[in-house]
């Protein structure tokens, strides 16, 4: 009986020890799994953000397939690997401005009898927000002067260009903002349009609507909408220098000669040149070019960008662009870029052609007339629009610095 009675003491004693052991190592194997989902799920939001930054013109591009969710349109990747781990990524386009990813990472768990024909995961999820950093773009018109819109001008609004070209119909938002920093009596003179968007001045400046609209109205053909007028503006924009390293050579230039300049790969060619008056000028590729002196184009001359190209032109005379002016083939504001220096102080655009891209020209007076709409966004001290039909901010633009992550929660 004491043997019998030894024994079964010894037997719960060792039972318990290797239970005692058994629960360490599940509770140690499970630890480590459950770390393991980490860098799975990770991988799942870096893909994520890649995607949102390179195909933000399509978000069912690379194998991500859209689906809705509660009315949302979401966009959904699973990618596996080859230690039998993978995750499931989903992208909530709510507002392009603040994506929210959702990526839920899967490892392989030992305790699931996986290495027998089992498929029992640990899995983790987490959510991330994220946003665009601020960036001069974030508005169709701001200046530190005077606004005025005048003429045909008949509306601001706003576009997204990821998603296709402006239409009125199936491409249009209210995001055609407009703020002067100006504290004046009429510092924003918008006349006849009808602005869809915010209008904000600096503090004690005035917004004057001419016809029969009115601030607060957009029910009789113009004015702007009801609770959308501030007078908070305080900003101050950078100073913009010339560009720094060695130019290139500059093609040859005769008045009223095409010249063709850009590379198609590689990184942007920088030319510089003193003047540039009465060209043709073709841009195949990506370049900066900067001008020390004056810019014009008169008669029938033009500056075009090729499907594919991007120009960022950064000048430190006056500019004039008459004629045919910028033909932007890319359709893209953020693919043409006219920058002013400190000692830019006046820029007029006349040309023939729409004008897509943006101006970024603090000291300078800018003034935009003629026919043709405006696709993108002008930073200056001053600006008046007139002749043209519409002023059509683009979304897109407030995204060209990227995204970056403001949230992590675990889900």
């Amino acid at each position: 009986m004491v043997v019998l009675f030894f024994c079964v003491v010894m037997g719960i004693v060792l039972a318990s020890v290797l239970k005692l052991i058994s629960n360490r190592y599940t509770m140690t194997v499970r630890s480590n799994d459950w770390n393991q989902a980490v860098p799975v799920l990770e991988a799942g939001i870096e893909e994520a953000m890649t995607h949102l930054h390179d195909d933000s013109n399509n978000y069912s591009a690379n194998g991500w397939s859209a689906s809705l969710v509660g009315g949302q349109t979401v966009y959904t990747k699973q990618r596996s690997f080859s230690d039998g781990s993978f995750y499931d990524t989903t992208i909530y386009v709510t507002n392009a401005y603040t994506p929210v990813i959702y990526s839920q990472g899967y490892v392989p768990s030992l305790l699931g009898g996986n290495n027998s024909g089992g498929s029992k995961y640990i899995s983790r999820m987490v959510m991330v927000t994220t946003t665009n950093p601020p960036n001069l773009f974030t508005k169709a018109i701001t200046t530190s002067g005077s606004i005025t819109l005048n003429g045909n001008v008949t509306l601001v609004d706003g576009y997204d260009s990821r998603i296709g070209g402006y239409n009125i119909l199936t491409n249009r938002n209210a995001t055609g903002n407009i703020a002067s920093d100006s504290m004046a009596q009429s510092a924003i003179s918008i006349g006849s349009a009808s602005v869809y968007g915010t209008v904000v001045t600096g503090p004690g400046g005035t917004i004057s609507v001419n016809g029969s609209g009115s601030v607060g109205d957009m029910s009789h053909g113009g004015g702007i909408q009801s609770g959308f007028t501030n007078n908070n503006m305080n900003v101050a924009f950078p100073t913009n220098a010339p560009p720094t390293g060695t130019p290139v050579a500059w093609p040859a230039q005769v008045t009223n000669t095409t010249i063709l300049i850009g590379s198609l790969t590689g990184s942007p060619t920088y030319y510089s040149a003193s003047t540039f008056t009465s060209g043709n000028m073709i841009v195949s590729g990506n370049v900066i070019v900067y001008i020390s002196g004056n810019v014009s184009l008169t008669s029938h001359a033009y500056i075009q960008l090729m499907p594919g190209a991007t120009m960022t032109m950064i000048v430190g005379g006056t500019v004039s662009l008459a004629g045919g002016g910028v033909i932007n083939g890319t359709g893209l504001a953020s693919q043409f870029s006219l920058v002013g220096t400190s000692s830019c102080t006046s820029i007029s655009y006349t040309g023939g052609a729409a004008f897509i891209g943006t101006i970024n020209a603090p000291q300078a007076d800018v003034t935009m007339a003629g026919g043709a709409d405006i696709y993108g966004s002008v930073v200056a001290k001053s600006a008046t629009i007139s002749g043209g039909t519409g002023f059509h901010y683009d979304d897109a633009l407030a995204a060209m610095s990227g995204l970056v992550a403001t949230g992590w929660v675990e889900k």
